[in-house]
């Protein structure tokens, strides 16, 4: 009966070991991860992602690089996937080989070799060391040796052109100019308008404007220098000089939306082309100016911006000009977009010239066109 029970065991063994087996035998084999090591170049910045992935290539900065968009996201150009838009709540780790400048949100300014780990942001110089949360970084940019790559320049040509009863050609060319930095933003904008309809010109102007501002924090910026010069021969102005100082708040800056407002104190020096007998040929006014700069991201690929000009000055100097200008940019390809822009220009008090013609107070204007950025 022993001998029977034993054989009995060792037969139940058997077969539940052969089932075992077989079962081990069907289950799919799970190969070993690859490992890979990654080698860098001096010179290299490098990402990892929490996803594991590694790229390298060299950090440009925060995205549109404004000292105020609270973008948590920064652009990465790798040399082999080309410009890389990342979320800085994706990064697990980040060394830069290049020297670095950052703004905090209580608008302190770093400067130094950037580092992220376990959240948190670093920066070494040859004095010290500091550390933050990363939630709190506003902007990152390169040092100083490398500041000109820090301007953004539009260029816009603009053509409407029709034949047929009415011969008419118009031509606009424009460039925008900005310099940001974590403390200061510079705007510079140039552009001229010719228009013929018969063969007779219908509209000649052109215009040069700079801007600098200081940011005081995060929101409020200070406008030492704000100069206007511009001339239009439809509007009997032969030239029309205008400087101001004024004080800035960010009201919206968000990864979508910007608007900001600056408003202050201004002088005029106009000179009219011709006026009727009797009256000066220039005039000098103190004035209220007022801008306002709306961006807003639609979709991806196309931007909305809403950009308006207060000026107020004495009645001989033409009273309160307003000018609106309403503009959509619309990716095409690569850099280049096509931009559609609408201006509504109005001037209270317009100045006749020595016949007594008086320029129309407002001016409507639509330009369709191209823009390339660089």
């Amino acid at each position: 009966m022993k001998l029977q029970a034993t054989a009995l065991f060792f037969a139940i063994c058997f077969m539940q070991s052969s089932a075992f087996a077989k079962e081990q035998a069907e289950k799919p084999i799970r190969e070993e991860p690859n490992s890979q090591t990654v080698y860098f170049e001096k010179n290299d910045d490098w990402v990892k992602l929490k996803s594991g992935e590694v790229i390298k290539g060299e950090l440009n900065g925060t995205i549109k690089k404004d000292s105020n968009s609270y973008r948590q996201e920064i652009e990465f150009d790798s040399d082999d996937l080309g410009g890389q838009e990342i979320e800085l709540g994706n990064i697990q780790e980040l060394q830069t080989a290049s020297y670095f400048t950052i703004r905090l949100s209580d608008g302190a300014i770093y400067d130094g070799y950037l580092s992220i780990r376990n959240e948190q942001l670093y920066l070494s110089n040859a004095e010290q060391e500091v550390s933050f949360p990363v939630t709190e970084v506003v902007s990152i940019y390169r040092g100083k040796e490398k500041g000109s790559e820090q301007w953004e320049t539009e260029f816009t040509l603009s053509m409407d052109m029709s034949s047929g009863n009415t011969d008419e050609l118009t031509l606009k060319g424009a460039i925008d100019a900005v310099l940001y930095t974590v403390d200061s933003r510079t705007k510079l904008n140039a552009s001229h308008e010719e228009k013929e309809s018969n063969n007779e010109k219908t509209a000649n102007n052109s215009s040069i404007k700079g801007s600098y501002d200081i940011y005081i924090d995060n929101k409020l910026f200070f406008r030492p220098l704000d100069l206007e010069a511009k001339k239009d021969e439809f509007k009997n102005l032969n030239y029309k000089v205008i400087a101001s100082i004024g004080v800035g708040y960010f009201f919206i800056s968000d990864e979508t939306t910007k608007w900001d407002v600056t408003a202050g104190p201004a002088y005029t020096h106009t000179k009219f082309i011709t006026v009727n007998e009797g009256n000066s040929l220039t005039e000098n006014s103190g004035a209220l100016k007022l801008d306002s700069s709306f961006d807003y991201e639609l979709t991806k690929n196309i931007d909305f911006s809403y950009d308006y000009s207060m000026n107020w000055e004495n009645e001989e100097s033409g009273g309160i000009h307003h000018t609106n200008e309403v503009g959509f940019d619309i990716d095409l390809v690569a850099d280049l977009d096509l931009s559609i822009d609408g201006i509504w220009e109005h001037v209270s008090d317009p100045t006749a010239d020595s016949d007594g013609k008086l320029p129309e107070k407002d001016d409507y204007k639509m330009f369709v066109g191209l823009s390339y950025e660089i």
